[in-house]
């Protein structure tokens, strides 16, 4: 049966690989990378890595991952959970004995909410697994820092749920890290002014990197 194309949009080709994201520079590093030999994982993790720095409000280096990874020889899919786990000393005596239950439970921004991160040792472990073998995990990790050190121009979307968060920021005494001048970043005009690497949120991303490549090479 033919399906008319109604679609004002019109497909996307590619010689050498697609790869998707909600940012486009993110998107033109999983490109890159498969350019120079890597595969699917070895985008997926380079990508996830850089849009730490364009989107941090939708992902983190500190949060939890996931990974289905489809084998083409074998035509199997087989996955890594990389779901952060409860802390160990974290138990419900603990909780009880701070007074919170069921009926009264704990604020959702407080400490004993965060899990342990997943999302590094998911990334390490996909590119070993599944990774191409012709880029290291450094050299993956390596465009999110160029992009954290050099600037790079932030979405609306991304700028305008960055601004919403703000007030949820002010009581932290880390809270500069996530700024820029003591504000959240602004859609900068073109060519946009750089993010510099020495002031707020992409310090902390850029030593980041430096740390986890640092923690797993």
């Amino acid at each position: 049966m033919d399906v008319p194309w109604n679609s004002r949009r019109s497909p996307v080709y590619g010689l050498h690989g697609v790869a998707a994201s909600t940012q486009p520079l993110v998107s033109g590093v999983g490109v890159e990378v498969l350019r120079k030999g890597g595969n699917a994982a070895d985008a997926a993790v380079a990508m996830a890595a850089a849009i730490n720095v364009l989107e941090p409000t939708s992902t983190g280096i500190g949060g939890d991952a996931f990974c289905l990874f489809y084998e083409a020889a074998t035509k199997k899919v087989r996955g890594i959970n990389g779901s952060g786990r409860s802390p160990a000393a974290l138990s419900l005596e603990l909780l009880h004995e701070r007074g919170y239950s069921q009926d009264k439970p704990w604020p959702m921004f407080d400490a004993l909410t965060v899990t342990v991160p997943g999302a590094a040792a998911c990334w390490e472990d996909t590119v070993r697994t599944f990774g191409s073998g012709n880029v290291s995990l450094a050299d993956l990790l390596q465009y999110g820092i160029e992009m954290a050190e050099e600037g790079v121009p932030i979405s609306d979307c991304t700028a305008k749920l960055w601004a919403s968060s703000r007030h949820q920021l002010q009581p932290e005494s880390n809270v500069n890290e996530l700024l820029v001048d003591g504000h959240t970043p602004a859609v900068p005009l073109l060519p946009p002014p750089p993010l510099k690497a020495s002031t707020g949120f992409t310090h902390y991303i850029s030593l980041a990197f430096f740390r986890l490549t640092c923690l797993h090479l």
